[in-house]
Formats: C-alpha cells, sequence, structure tokens
C-alpha cells in the first residue's frame, strides 16, 4: 500500500508479536541445552553402569547413535528459536520507520526478541562444543 493512500501504515495488530513467540525465542536454546545434558548423562550413565561395576555396551554404535540425535534435536531448537527471535525482532522494530513514536509494548517486544537472538547464539555453541566432545569422547571407558 502506498504511503501517500494511507501515511500511517498497517494498524498497530498487524506488527505486535505474541509474548508465546518472543517467549520460545529466547527460551527454546537453554531448555534444550538442558535437556541435551541431562539426557546425554542418564543415558550414557546407565549404559555404562546398570550396576555396580561398569561395562562395555554392546551396542555402543547406538549409544552413539541416540546421543547424536539428542544433539541433533538441540542444535535444530536452537536454530529454530534464533530463527524465530529474528522474525519477531522484525516484526517488532528492527527496520521500522517509524522509529520516532513508541507504541506500547514495542520496546519489551524489541527487547526480548534481541534477547532470544543472543541466548540462541550462545546456547547453540553450548550445544555445537557438547556435541563435539560427544563425537571425540567415547562413552564407556574400559
Amino acid at each position: 500500500m502506498s504511503q501517500t493512500i494511507d501515511p500511517t501504515g498497517a494498524a498497530p495488530e498487524t506488527r505486535s508479536v505474541k509474548f508465546l513467540t518472543l517467549l520460545f525465542g529466547a527460551c527454546a536454546a537453554p531448555i534444550f541445552w538442558i535437556g541435551q545434558i541431562l539426557l546425554g548423562y542418564s543415558v550414557s550413565a546407565f549404559a555404562c553402569y546398570p550396576g555396580d561395576q561398569p561395562v562395555m555396551p554392546p551396542t555402543v554404535g547406538l549409544l552413539f547413535n541416540v546421543l547424536m540425535a539428542f544433539d541433533a534435536v538441540a542444535l535444530a531448537a536452537a536454530v529454530a528459536g534464533g530463527l524465530i527471535s529474528w522474525r519477531a525482532w522484525r516484526m517488532a522494530d528492527g527496520g521500522a520507520s517509524h522509529r520516532y513514536v513508541l507504541h506500547t509494548g514495542e520496546g519489551r517486544n524489541s527487547f526480548l526478541a534481541i534477547w532470544g537472538l543472543l541466548s540462541s547464539l550462545w546456547f547453540f555453541f553450548a550445544i555445537l562444543f557438547n556435541t563435539i566432545a560427544t563425537i571425540t569422547v567415547p562413552p564407556c571407558q574400559s
């Protein structure tokens, strides 16, 4: 729509971002990082130490595949959280031409969207380093 016909632009409701979207963007990567750590540790501990003495599990390949699946899901969640936060930031304030007018909630939405971007980036690298450890460190010592 041309600015000459509608100088105010679209309605504010069309630019608003849902709070649950912002919450997912800010919390997805840390939650999946915690899940990666806890699930990886518990599965490895149960496979390598089912009793009092450590054992070499008969299917180390299966254990490795399960741990890599946890890592892949966590990496995908971190990327999804980052993309959703980036989109929310674009909808809330990024690149908008109405910077001289402060709409109610606009600052909060932009802050949470940027926080989600940074959180997803930080925890993406934390998940990536845990994935590298899964690949390089043997799960069970004999």
